[in-house]
């Protein structure tokens, strides 16, 4: 073999483990994790650590406690999140202020576990800025052996004007906390209305001398017996009902919010091939189904719901009946509101 050959194989030879090298090195996450914003209580460490195993690449978790956060900090020039999990319909608005990447299908083999429902909802029709990651409801969880249950059932007067006052939280989370005095009031939980939220500013500010504090974390406070009465997403009350099941979580009567968290890649997300990556990998019905039984959430996939047993499939906290859905609203874009709605909600919280 002549000395050029020679020379030209071993170049070649250097470049294809050179190439290997740098890759694994990428993907490892040494120098770039993939960076996800998301809500807390969502991710086992043990299932991380699986998807950094399976596929070198490491990832970096940052936490938001609401919508408006995430949209805050993308508007004011976040760059840094590879991966974000906006509700319903932050979804909408971010999509249309076009700062999200379209998602790629072909990208996402198991996207057919998806169930037919979740693929045309009205916020993002035909999953093109987002993948839906768990969905759920906001109620109200009571410590039962601190709080009487009501004999005509848990209303939204129970945060409001609270039998205990001194023990109880409304969540740091103005749309929700809007919502929640507007279904009180038998509103829309949308309305646009000048004096519908004129209304619901009041009572949230007649509460505000009651309740012992605002927090989108009330899991916590719940089990260390801070909070009896707490303003609540319905995974936060069933991982607290999991530890103390005198904690018991409860849709209010009126009706309330439904609610999807989704995955959705920034448009200066800049590493969207391991996006897709992390996405799939969650979609994937044993490790949808493992997530579910570690972190009781509510599954949008169809075929890890099929292996669930049939007590799990019937827990009404988690999967509430036909009769409690027809109650239940996503929250919708409501577009100027918002700033009204915004300006009233730093008035009350200062």
């Amino acid at each position: 073999m002549g000395i050029k050959r020679i020379l030209t194989l071993t170049l070649a030879l250097a470049l294809v483990v050179g190439g290997m090298f740098y890759l694994r090195q990428r993907g490892s996450g040494e120098t770039q994790p993939l960076r996800v914003l998301t809500w807390s209580n969502y991710y086992p460490d043990s299932l991380l650590k699986e998807f950094t195993s399976k596929t070198g690449v490491h990832v970096e978790l940052s936490y938001m406690s609401s919508n408006e956060e995430l949209f805050a900090k993308l508007r004011a020039g976040a760059t840094g999140y590879d991966l974000i999990q906006p509700s319903d319909y932050m979804v909408r608005r971010l999509s249309m202020l076009k700062m999200l990447s379209p998602v790629d299908p072909a990208a996402l083999p198991h996207l057919k576990d998806l169930d037919d429902f979740y693929r045309n909802l009205p916020y993002d029709p035909g999953l093109k800025y987002s993948v839906p990651f768990t969905w759920g409801t906001t109620g109200i969880a009571l410590n039962v052996d601190k709080v009487k249950i009501p004999a005509e059932g848990v209303s939204w007067k129970m945060l409001f004007e609270s039998p205990d006052g001194q023990h109880t939280s409304l969540l740091d989370d103005m749309r929700e906390v809007f919502g929640a005095v507007l279904s009180w009031k038998g509103l829309s939980l949308n309305s646009t209305k000048t004096d519908d939220l004129g209304m619901a500013r009041q009572e949230i500010s007649k509460a505000r001398n009651r309740i012992l504090t605002f927090s989108s974390e009330p899991r916590p406070l719940l089990l260390k017996g801070e909070v009896n009465i707490a303003h609540v997403f319905s995974v936060d009350a069933n991982q607290a009902h999991k530890e103390n099941a005198s904690i018991q979580y409860f849709i209010p009567k009126e009706g309330g919010t439904i609610w999807t968290d989704n995955f959705s890649i920034p448009i200066t997300g800049k590493r969207k091939v391991e996006a897709h990556a992390f996405i799939d990998f969650w979609l994937e019905p044993e490790n949808a189904l493992r997530l579910i039984r570690e972190n009781t959430l509510a599954t949008p996939n169809k075929t890890a719901r099929l292996l669930l047993t049939p007590e799990e499939q019937n827990d009404i906290n988690t999967y509430p009946t036909g009769e409690t859905l027809k109650k239940l609203h996503f929250l919708e874009d409501i577009g100027d509101t918002l700033n009204d709605m915004n300006r009233m909600w730093t008035e009350l919280k200062s």
